[in-house]
């Protein structure tokens, strides 16, 4: 939020610098990210009064000015639609340099001089108007320094951080709240006195609030007589400074209030209010809305909207209707102040997707006791500004008071919590400096209730905390906490995923962190390991996109994928470790599953200088133009396989959905499916908007956490030699080259080093529905060189085992 440093001064008493006020908010929990000097910069920029308007002699869309300087006449060339004589305009002289840079020499225009120019209020940088010159106020006396004439102009402004908890911090008045406090001073709000009419309000309206749930106070008054105008300098360089935008004298005054005390106003044209009346209530089912930006929006279910006699006329709390704006022949103005619920607002911006500066404060907590005054203020200002007379009194519904709950504060708590020596005076006299009432005669204990705009106060460590905010974080002790040394457990679980991550980073992959929220479609199209295909709706969703908690991370990288190809990066290894959750019948919490996901797709080879650029040929040179594929993923998980030591891990063919049949596999580790690898259906890639091929994986890793081996075990490099012997044979098409290497193994022969499947082939020969596995076993002992005898035994073992099992063929 903004904060002006010279408005801030008309409600605290301030005799330290910005920068020291900076310091002092900062160190009270209250962030000033920055400081800045505004309108310090315009040296040579005077007052002048408009004398003389004549034509150019040369140019019909030009002027002649003549303007007072008090003690001098000067005549200046001026291209603005708006002059008017009697006017007091800024003038920049000659070697004057403007916000932007811009250097002001004397000079002629279409033949006649111009000693100097009338400025706009974008040029001087006091508003972003650029139509027209800036016109000050009648009174202002022409002839000085606009910085003197003028001295709200030169100011600081404070880019002040508020946290979500401390709505009552969103306004001028909130912010000298806390500047008092810190500062042990008092501060004030404006008085208002109002001359009202003789008629009452109650002639001429009603008020219906028939969801106090949602509404528990709303207040109204009526001004009547008024005419809709510009702004005078002062309150338009007041909201511009503020990030606001100037728009007529009328609704100025709302957004004033706005940031003067936080509380967020509406100004309804009362001639558009049919039968003259406000109903405050839940939206009619799938009703549409025109707000005031023009758009027409569906409200969602429990949206509380203004209506009138016949229609609604505002979104409570966030926006207004088209059907009941300001306008310029707008005579009669009716004026909101209410106090709507916190979560109610929240839910339906965050439903329509809108934040306002109304519905930003609303989700944070209004004073509900301040309305009244912020509804008195605005009638008043309005009544000064616009004209017009004030009915008397107001409609006030709050049937419900809303009451802060007392809280029991401790001195000795409040020490014990702070490290302080606290008496029970000084705890007492820093309460009450933050307006909080205190009571208790105990000689430890007190009841603090916090005042009306303190939403956040709820709690004995609540108030605490604002004993140490003005007690002075810094003049807390600093000491070391004593602890009990214990072995840290949680650690191990760390050390394993950051292994995962390591032996991927190892193997080229990058990581990607996604999130946690998907679409419904999403979490059912990769939902292939989930034990369910329900999902886990979210309460308060973001959007429709994001309404349900993931069950897959490769949703997520696709879009991660699909994103980076927008930006012609097409060449990628990603990968992503993070939880996906799964609903458990009649558990209020889901399941969560720790997966490691992955996704490849573009070149297998970078262009680099050493690789050939052609067919892979006798003597080894690599084809650049090959994609990855199936293989380059199965090589990637059994990298990690092995470097996290899971040793029995088979490979069978997958039957997920949105695989291809023919490329991808199912992980199966002890039994158990923990994952599955393969290419993605060309069907499923055009589906996501991608064109190049994309391979894909997903393992639960804490099952391989558990397979893997605990500890790793030296093993020396054989003294004796090894013999290798092939064994082509002959199988049915569903006999995998995995099953083949577990019967191998079942035999348990200690001189059996390794297998490996070198050849596959169909073909001649070869029977339909057959295929031809060539593997090369490797023969070694630890103690012994192996004779051919010794060799050839377990050969012959290892071949008729196959025929019995599997039925095999030698092949010679």
């Amino acid at each position: 939020m903004l904060v002006s440093f010279n408005w801030l001064k008309e409600f605290v008493e301030i005799d330290q610098s910005p920068a020291q006020i900076a310091d002092v908010l900062t160190m009270g929990g209250i962030e000033v990210e920055a400081v800045t000097r505004v309108g310090d910069s315009l040296d040579r920029v005077y007052t002048a009064r408009i004398e003389e308007i004549s034509a150019h002699p040369s140019a019909e869309t030009l002027s002649l000015a003549r303007i007072s300087l008090g003690d001098r006449m000067e005549t200046v060339v001026c291209g603005a639609p708006n002059i008017r004589i009697g006017q007091i305009v800024p003038y920049a002289a000659p070697g004057a340099v403007l916000p932007s840079g811009l250097e002001i020499s004397e000079r002629s225009i279409k033949g006649v001089r111009s000693p100097g120019m009338i400025c706009s209020a974008k040029e001087l940088d006091l508003g972003d108007d650029a139509s027209g010159v800036l016109v000050f106020e009648p009174g202002t006396k022409p002839g000085l320094l606009l910085t003197e004439a003028l001295p709200i102009i030169d100011d600081w402004v404070l880019d002040v951080g508020i946290t979500p908890n401390r709505g009552d911090c969103l306004s001028i008045i909130g912010i000298a709240r806390e500047v008092a406090a810190l500062t042990n001073r008092p501060w004030r709000r404006p008085h208002v006195r109002i001359a009202e009419s003789s008629q009452h309000i109650g002639d001429k309206m009603s008020i219906e609030v028939p969801d106090v749930d949602l509404c528990p106070r709303y207040v109204a008054r009526l001004v009547e007589g008024v005419k809709i105008g510009p702004s005078p300098f002062t309150v338009c360089l007041r909201l511009y400074r503020s990030g606001m935008r100037p728009i007529s004298n009328v609704v100025d005054v709302t957004n004033l209030v706005l940031m003067e005390c936080g509380q967020p106003l509406h100004a309804f044209d009362y001639e558009f209010l049919q039968d003259r009346k406000i109903v405050v209530r839940r939206a009619d089912p799938d009703e549409d809305f025109v707000t005031l930006d023009g758009q027409e929006r569906k409200l969602p279910p429990n949206a509380l909207t203004i209506r009138d006699g016949k229609r609604a006329v505002a979104l409570a709390g966030i926006m207004g209707g088209l059907n009941s704006e300001i306008h310029d022949g707008t005579e009669a103005v009716l004026i909101e102040s209410a106090c709507f619920e916190r979560f109610g607002i929240r839910r339906t911006a965050k439903a329509l997707g809108m934040s306002t500066e109304a519905s930003y404060r609303f989700e944070r907590g209004v004073d509900p006791e301040g309305t009244f005054w912020a509804a008195d203020r605005a009638a008043d200002l309005i009544s000064e500004l616009a004209g017009g007379t004030v009915l008397a009194g107001s409609l006030d519904v709050y049937p419900n008071p809303i009451v802060r709950s007392p809280v029991t504060v401790r001195t000795s708590r409040v020490n014990h919590v702070l490290g302080t020596s606290l008496t029970k005076d000084e705890v007492v006299s820093y309460l009450r400096r933050l307006s909080i009432h205190v009571d208790g005669s105990d000689s430890d204990m007190v009841t603090a209730t916090p005042p009306s705009w303190r939403w956040d106060l709820e709690r004995e460590v609540d108030m605490i905390e604002e004993v140490a905010r003005i007690y002075g974080f810094q003049n807390i002790p600093i000491t070391t906490p004593r602890y009990r040394s214990a072995p840290d457990h949680t650690r191990v679980n760390h050390n394993r995923i950051s292994k995962v991550a390591d032996l991927m980073n190892a193997g080229g992959y990058v990581e990607a962190v996604t999130m946690s929220f998907v679409s419904r479609e999403a979490a059912r199209e990769f939902c292939y390991l989930a034990e369910t295909a329900e999902e886990l709706e979210l309460l308060n969703p973001l959007s429709e996109d994001l309404a349900v908690m993931r069950t897959s991370l490769i949703p997520g990288l696709l879009q991660v994928m699909k994103r980076n190809v927008s930006f012609r990066s097409t060449n990628l290894r990603l990968y992503e470790v993070g939880k996906v959750f799964t609903p458990v019948p009649d558990e209020e919490l889901p399941r969560e599953d720790l997966i490691l996901a992955g996704l490849a797709t573009g070149r297998r080879y970078p262009e680099l200088w050493h690789f050939n650029r052609g067919e892979i040929n006798t003597r080894g040179a690599v084809d650049l133009t090959r994609d990855v594929d199936f293989y380059d993923i199965k090589g990637a998980v059994e990298t990690l396989l092995d470097g996290l030591g899971v040793k029995d891990a088979v490979y069978v063919p997958s039957k997920a959905p949105f695989l291809h049949p023919g490329k991808s596999a199912d992980l199966v580790v002890e039994g158990r499916t923990v994952g599955y690898l393969g290419e993605l259906l060309p069907a499923k890639t055009r589906e996501h908007g991608l064109e190049a091929t994309v391979q894909i994986f997903e393992i639960f890793v804490e099952p391989l956490f558990v397979a893997g081996c605990k500890e790793s075990v030296f093993k020396p490099i054989p003294r004796y030699p090894y013999v290798e012997r092939d064994l082509s044979i002959i199988v049915e098409e569903k006999v995998s080259g995995d099953t083949i290497k577990q019967l191998i193994s079942r035999l348990g022969h200690d001189i059996i080093d390794s297998v490996i499947l070198f050849d596959l082939y169909r073909g001649e020969s070869i029977p339909e529905g057959f295929r031809s596995l060539a593997f090369r076993i490797r023969y070694q002992s630890e103690d012994r060189t192996l004779t051919d005898a010794e060799v050839q035994e377990v050969h012959s073992q290892i071949a008729e085992l196959l025929t019995r099992e599997v039925g095999a063929a030698m092949r010679e």
